[in-house]
């Protein structure tokens, strides 16, 4: 075989390998939390997801309070627009989360609270948009 027809021939094998891995890594998920939906508090609400999901709001004024027993535990209530979610959530909480803080959070809704297992803080001068004004809000782009 030629040197030219070697070289081709080892970049289809390569190429088809990372096709094959790329195909296997999205239908395959190692856990639950590799491929989370994102929704609006209203979605969330309104149609009662049971599946992980991952929500975008601001921590609502004077709401946070730290289980006492266990001071890895807070609950607190999320607000996006008009609508206030209760969230429960256990781990470490960052040190930007306060009053006020825009947040994400991914967890399962259950009984009226979202469990979060995942919190995050978003910082003003990293990210575009602000979460305290709903017009911001693009999830019509997401598709589902």
């Amino acid at each position: 075989m030629e040197s030219k027809n070697k070289f081709y021939f080892a970049i289809t094998i390569i190429a088809l390998v990372v096709v094959f891995w790329i195909w296997y890594a999205s239908t395959n998920p190692n856990s639950e939390q590799a491929l989370v939906t994102f929704l609006s508090v209203e979605e969330l609400i309104d149609d009662g997801f049971s599946d992980r999901v991952r929500l975008g709001g601001v921590v609502e004024d004077g709401s946070i309070q730290v289980d006492e027993n266990n001071y890895m535990t807070c609950q607190f209530e999320l607000k996006e627009g008009d609508y206030l979610l209760p969230v429960e959530y256990t781990g470490v909480r960052p040190d930007l989360f306060k009053d006020g803080a825009e947040i994400i959070i991914e967890g399962i809704y259950r009984d009226g609270v979202f469990k979060a297992d995942i919190l995050q803080t978003k910082c003003a001068s990293k990210y575009e948009g602000d979460l305290r004004d709903a017009n911001n809000y693009n999830l019509g782009e997401v598709s589902i």
